[in-house]
């Protein structure tokens, strides 16, 4: 069996790490000297990699091209470090970016895992269930599946694992497989992770069921193994997002709160999305949308209804976006596709009066820190704006 290994050294197989955390919109944790910082990876295309950084950042971080950056980021569930050499900045499709060389290894930093296959996002998820002591019975999903063991978290995300059970705790596991395989095997609690429990097998696992479960292991692998070579588009990540765009439909709009007025928020992050909709859901009704590209007015018509814009009367971009910076997608709603709505940039509150400046520089009526989420202020200044433009 191919188990996962501490070191990643083999050329494709990193550029495929990197168009999918591409693809998946996924962020670098990017470190030099003293400074660390969370930026959105935009590219690569074999010789190199962008990341969503501004130029000014740039200059204050003091790096030049040839300096070496740490940087960590995740790949399906899987944590990796790697470093990579600085080759310059440059201005992508309107987004500032700083540009780094392809990494030639990447370490494996979580190697006490018993992860050593983990399901692509577009996998059969796995229902389990197991026990504690006190014989209660756990309703769970396998997030990863090792050669010794198993992770699992728990279907009701709400719930601490940590309540359920302890280190060191025997708990009973049961978990259908394919093919008419059924994993049952007692374990023990390894560790903890992310609101996630290592469960390893103990002594007593019937040894003849763990070789055909790490037979069907190593199928799994396999069969991933070649989709992944499917996905993998040699000339870089331009001809792997043409692939997804035509092979999968963009995200969806999605209704996170149902009441008039609504306001439309662009965000890569669910969570803020889910915040921001209890924060004001007794006010405002809310439309989230997950932007990759496109025009956006287009994309929220299923749920927006009506013609134009809909039931929308307001625009919100936050900071965190997939392919593009929020000033270029303003400007694209504003001088593209004509939008006469009120829109306001989202962001933190460090340099607020530069980001206001360049904000209604782009076509914003105003910008507003939400970092931290000041919800009086924010509600306040969201309802000024709607009895100023209905009034207009």
């Amino acid at each position: 069996m191919v188990r996962s290994v501490a070191l990643l050294e083999d050329d494709v197989a990193i550029r495929m790490v990197l168009q999918r955390i591409c693809l998946e919109g996924a962020r670098l944790g990017v470190a030099f000297q003293s400074q660390k910082g969370s930026f959105p990876i935009l590219t690569e295309d074999g010789e190199r990699i962008a990341f969503r950084m501004e130029h000014e950042v740039i200059a204050a971080w003091g790096f030049k091209a040839g300096d070496s950056l740490a940087l960590k980021f995740r790949d399906r569930g899987l944590e990796y470090e790697c470093v990579v050499s600085q080759v310059g900045e440059e201005v992508m499709e309107g987004v500032e970016a700083c540009l780094a060389t392809v990494p030639r290894v990447l370490r494996r930093s979580d190697m006490h895992r018993l992860a050593d296959f983990i399901p692509g996002f577009a996998a059969q998820s796995h229902a389990a269930t197991f026990t504690n002591t006190r014989s209660a019975l756990i309703d769970g999903m396998v997030q990863s599946f090792g050669e010794e063991g198993l992770e699992l978290v728990l279907r009701n995300s709400k719930q601490d694992i940590r309540e359920l059970l302890r280190m060191g705790e025997a708990s009973l596991l049961d978990v259908p497989l394919d093919d008419g395989l059924r994993l049952r095997a007692p374990t023990t609690v390894a560790y903890f992770g992310e609101n996630l429990v290592g469960l390893r097998f103990t002594k007593q696992a019937d040894g003849q069921l763990l070789e055909r479960y790490r037979a069907w292991i190593q199928d799994q692998q396999r069969i991933q193994a070649q989709q992944d070579k499917d996905n993998f588009s040699p000339r870089g990540l331009k001809e792997a997002l043409a692939r997804s765009v035509q092979g999968a439909a963009l995200p969806a709009a999605r209704l996170v709160v149902d009441r008039d007025p609504v306001l439309l928020l662009l965000t890569e992050r669910e969570d803020f999305a889910r915040r921001l909709g209890e924060a004001m859901g007794r006010k405002f009704g809310l439309v989230a949308l997950d932007y990759i590209k496109g025009p956006v007015r287009a994309q929220i018509a299923p749920v927006a209804g009506g013609e134009g814009w809909g039931r929308i009367r307001m625009v919100l971009i936050h900071n965190q976006l997939r392919l593009t910076s929020p000033l270029e997608l303003c400007r694209q709603l504003v001088q593209k596709e004509g939008c006469t709505l009120p829109i306001f940039l989202l962001g933190t509150e460090e340099d607020e009066p530069k980001k206001r400046h360049h904000s209604v520089a782009a076509g914003a009526v105003d910008y507003i820190a939400v970092e931290p989420f000041r919800i009086l202020a924010t509600l306040r200044k969201l309802d000024e704006t709607l009895r100023l433009f209905e009034g207009v």
